[in-house]
């Protein structure tokens, strides 16, 4: 099949861009003709892909409200889909499908909504659930993120068939390393765009709430965002500046699991979160709050500790546990690494084969 993946911004380097760049190579090295179209950024992915993935930038601005700009994101999706041969199109969030709506019903593709928030939050917006809602009428599927998503879609919508759970995969890294777990000084790591939904204001409470049982550790938070400012002005006057690194956005992030005890995710709200799996994958020990969605389907009681959302106390307590027992953490890192497995890519992305099968 030909396929166009169809994505804001290809060369951010956040879980969405980190997955569709994971699931784009692997349909391409099973032998479909696959393309990015980026509307908003350049076409130059953060993450390595194949050299058969043609790889186009729209040169677009998001809409935000002005509707010359919507009209062009609408016209220019309705040329990718409807004056191209593509058999399918894949647009990576829900939004993009509320600029579908005037042409989706004249489409020869096979168009799909790949959601990857879960439907308890527009994640500010209301364009978002204008797409959600088209995407429940007229795309031929959406694919969610839990089954628990799919079970709301359901609810919500009044569909069945036309929406599917397919679980993101853990990327290939080029070579796996466990973590030591039991290193000097001992790093927990939270990697994340720093922005309000992922919460490191709540870490960086929890981190000042652990008082003593943080000496010998150091907190690095790996990642940028337009919130990068505010929270070094919170660790300042949290007085934790000596132990919290603010490490920036990297291209080797293999490199800071490797090098982690443990793994912390503060969010409050994700969609099924790519470091958490990652971390999984490098047998760390997780630490996280029980948001919606994805952190309850990824961690049970034997490879990592759920904690209660926008706690930074309870948030303490999860970590205190793992970072007072070296034995602990090695016990929930095994155990981690094995439930990985489960999202080996090679496995994520047969269902993604044959749900493109069922559409043909």
């Amino acid at each position: 099949m030909k396929l166009l993946f169809v994505i804001g911004n290809i060369s951010s380097s956040g879980g969405t861009e980190r997955v569709t760049t994971e699931i784009a190579a692997a349909l391409s090295d099973a032998g479909h003709h696959v393309s990015v179209l980026s509307l908003f950024g350049p076409a130059s992915p953060w993450f390595d892909l194949p050299e058969a993935i043609s790889v186009k930038a729209a040169g677009l601005r998001p809409a935000g409200g002005n509707l010359f700009r919507a009209a062009a994101i609408s016209r220019c999706l309705y040329q990718a889909a409807v004056r191209t041969e593509v058999d399918a199109v894949i647009l990576v969030d829900s939004i993009l499908f509320a600029f579908c709506i005037p042409w989706a019903r004249f489409s020869r593709a096979k168009i799909l909504c790949w959601e990857h928030f879960n439907l308890s939050t527009s994640h500010g917006t209301s364009m978002r659930s204008l797409g959600r809602l088209a995407a429940s009428r007229m795309c031929d599927k959406v694919v969610v993120l839990t089954e628990r998503d799919a079970a709301a879609w359901r609810a919500k919508y009044r569909i069945s068939d036309r929406v599917q759970a397919i679980w993101n995969p853990i990327p290939r890294f080029s070579s796996y390393q466990s973590s030591p777990c039991d290193q000097e000084p001992r790093i927990a790591l939270a990697v994340g765009r720093l922005a309000p939904e992922k919460g490191v204001d709540v870490l960086l409470k929890a981190w000042k709430e652990l008082g003593d049982a943080r000496d010998g550790w150091v907190l690095r938070i790996v990642g940028g965002g337009e919130d990068e400012t505010s929270l070094k002005v919170l660790a300042n006057d949290l007085e934790v500046t000596k132990s919290v690194v603010f490490v920036g956005q990297v291209r080797d992030v293999a490199a800071e699991y490797r090098a982690a005890s443990l793994y912390v995710m503060s969010s409050r709200w994700e969609g099924l979160p790519m470091t958490l799996l990652e971390a999984q994958h490098f047998g760390l020990p997780s630490v996280s709050t029980d948001c919606m969605t994805g952190p309850r389907e990824v961690l049970s009681c034997n490879n990592g500790i759920l904690v209660k959302e926008e706690d930074p106390v309870d948030l303490a307590r999860g970590m205190a546990r793992l970072m007072a027992s070296p034995a602990l953490r090695l016990e929930q890192g095994a155990a981690a690494r094995e439930n990985a497995c489960r999202y080996a890519a090679a496995s994520i992305s047969m269902q993604w084969e044959e749900m493109l099968e069922r559409l043909e």
